[in-house]
């Protein structure tokens, strides 16, 4: 797997064309935060591609069903974090309506990710 800090960072400070609010470390804090969670999350997918390929290998049902409940503990704990985020988006505290809404869409993004990656398991073994 790739390195995700490679791929996304947020570094400060940040350049934009408006001035920047008294608030803007708080919003990159979380935004951090953020950034960590979708690392837990890709770490998740890749012990979980790797577990089903060894599951596929040596049909070992006790050590995957394991697996998978391992990594259904971690993904709602995910979900559960960036819920809690995009309230706090929401709240006067932030008041960036545009960061909750970002948010959500990546949430469901990320819940058809899934879906289709334990469809495409389910298919491929069984063909």
């Amino acid at each position: 797997m790739e390195d995700f800090d490679k791929k996304v960072s947020i570094k400060e400070p940040m350049e934009t064309e408006e001035p920047v609010a008294a608030d803007s470390p708080k919003v990159v804090d979380l935004l951090r935060r953020f950034l960590a969670v979708q690392q837990r999350r890709a770490e998740a997918y890749a012990k979980l591609k790797s577990g089903f390929g060894e599951y596929m290998v040596s049909g070992g049902e006790l050590p995957y069903q394991q697996l998978c409940s391992e990594i259904t503990v971690e993904f709602n704990d995910c979900s559960k974090q960036v819920l809690e985020m995009e309230s706090l988006f929401l709240s006067p505290d932030y008041s960036r309506v545009d960061l909750a809404q970002l948010l959500r869409a990546v949430q469901a993004q990320e819940k058809q990710k899934l879906h289709l990656t334990l469809t495409k398991m389910v298919v491929g073994s069984s063909a």
